[in-house]
């Protein structure tokens, strides 16, 4: 059909989906014959925390706040939520900014962009130094919290700015097409001479298309499962004020503080203009998951207060021998921080993944509760970037990835390797915050994934999924306590 033209969205490369639950809550997980081992887990350790109180409680006499591990936890609280509060009010200067552009006052592709990319190296930088400073003297898991806190809102306020202001310079485009056709239609010789007429109105009139498509799609890009979609030519008389039917947010009726607030609630760190979302709150599912955040926090302190609190003073004592003799010392250490260490790393996973996600996506009616995937089966380390942790994968891929092939034209190789570094340096940078000083351990074994993915994807090792997974698994199981030791002893 002629009057059909296609066309692909520069921003169709994350779809929201509406998702029932996380797999772990997922009805076919219940339903499944593996189902036990589940429970089991669950079960198993609640018995062997349960043990271990009551020996630390009738052995030696101390209650659960004189716990050191308690202590840390607990001090400068409400320092922190302040703190945090704060950091969390000026992440809002990123939407005064978006104002500013509806204004009319700034211009995004002049002014605009410029301005967020120098209040994002700002806002990171002193949530970083502050979190850090010796003055405010924040315990070390005080600092960890607040460092991941200010990385979740520097990738919430780029991706709410630069999606925009790319929708900024489309309504720009529409604008001036419209215009300009307008007036050529009305006085032809407006044209500059050298142009032929026709021409500039059909390309006047393709601009327009997809400028009103890219403007629709971004509003349906939860609905849409295609990235390419087929713009009719009748829909060129549609005007931006008919498009809002159906309660579906339009740019730029997005721009304003009720839609900024929500976004910045959401489980999420991509923005969007529509997300799907859940018709009510569960509350007993609400209540679950608290329950479920307290349990494993408890779960976390109680592992830390019984094996990882001895090993890490033992580890300041290694620390003061001479470098040539702590390596034998270091390995003892490292052999018993792996078990304690494993079970810290899988009630993370629960903890914030399957738990806390969770539980802020039911209170804010977020209905796409895909948080992560089944890592545990992963066969190479280019499997567990992706599904490890779903929200920044999303938005690496964005803002990171396809952003670095726009703007900087890369190919797809150095795409990839521009966003592993990104990533590699940034948990570096945390490490650097929690330990006060700057080794690389962290980013010389992230680093050594490169070549474990190549080997994965050679002919020999393709269909050994057994094998892949054991070697994945290995990298589970002993990579965490390496670095946390590492940077201990060294």
């Amino acid at each position: 059909d002629k009057h059909k033209h296609k066309f692909v969205s520069e921003f169709g490369d994350i779809k929201f989906h509406k998702t029932s639950s996380t797999i772990f809550d997922a009805s076919y997980i219940k339903e499944s014959e593996f189902f036990g081992f589940y429970v089991l887990f669950w079960l198993g350790t609640a018995f062997f925390m349960l043990s271990n109180l009551v020996h630390i409680y009738f052995e030696h006499s101390v209650s659960f706040l004189e716990w050191p591990v308690v202590k840390i936890l607990t001090k400068d609280v409400f320092k922190v939520g302040l703190t945090d509060l704060g950091m969390y009010l000026s992440i809002y200067v990123v939407y005064f900014i978006q104002v500013a552009c509806e204004k009319r006052w700034i211009s995004w592709s002049k002014q605009g962009w410029i301005i967020q990319s120098i209040y994002e190296v700002f806002h990171l930088s002193f949530w970083l130094v502050f979190a850090s400073a010796r003055v405010m003297n924040f315990p070390w898991i005080a600092k960890v919290f607040l460092v991941l806190h200010s990385l979740v809102f520097l990738m919430k306020m780029h991706s709410y700015g630069f999606y925009n202001g790319y929708l900024w310079k489309i309504l720009k485009e529409l604008r001036f097409a419209e215009s300009y056709l307008k007036q050529l239609e009305v006085d032809g010789k407006a044209l500059p001479e050298g142009h032929d007429l026709e021409d500039t109105k059909t390309l006047l009139k393709s601009s327009i298309e997809f400028c009103k498509f890219e403007l629709e799609f971004q509003s349906n890009a939860t609905t849409v499962s295609k990235e390419e979609y087929e713009f009719d030519e009748k829909r060129i008389s549609w005007s931006l004020q008919k498009l809002q039917y159906n309660n579906i947010i339009r740019f730029p009726q997005n721009i304003n503080i009720h839609n900024f607030f929500e976004y910045t609630m959401f489980p999420t760190v991509v923005y969007t203009l529509n997300y799907p979302r859940t018709e009510r709150i569960r509350w007993s599912y609400v209540f679950a998951k608290i329950a479920a955040i307290f349990g494993i926090i408890f779960l976390m302190i109680a592992v830390a207060q019984k094996w990882m609190y001895p090993l890490v003073l033992e580890c300041i004592e290694v620390r003061k021998l001479p470098f040539s003799q702590r390596f034998v010392k270091y390995l003892f250490i490292l052999l018993d921080m792996i078990p304690p260490f494993l079970m810290e790393y899988l009630f993370t996973f629960f903890l914030i993944w399957d738990s806390i996600l969770n539980a802020i996506a039911e209170l804010s009616r977020f209905a796409d509760r895909e948080f992560y995937g089944a890592w545990w089966s992963c066969t190479d380390w280019s499997e567990f970037s992706r599904i490890w942790n779903v929200p920044v994968h999303k938005f690496l891929l964005r803002h990171v990835y396809h952003s670095s092939i726009s703007a900087f034209h890369f190919n797809k190789m150095q795409a990839t390797l521009m966003t592993f570094i990104l990533s590699s340096v940034i948990h570096e940078l945390v490490m650097y915050v929690i330990f006060e000083n700057l080794r690389g351990y962290l980013l010389l074994l992230q680093m050594s994934q490169i070549p474990l993915v190549m080997i994965s994807r050679t002919k020999y090792m393709r269909d050994k999924k057994v094998l892949g997974n054991v070697i994945c698994w290995f990298g589970f199981i002993s990579g965490p306590s390496m670095v946390c030791t590492l940077y201990l002893v060294y």
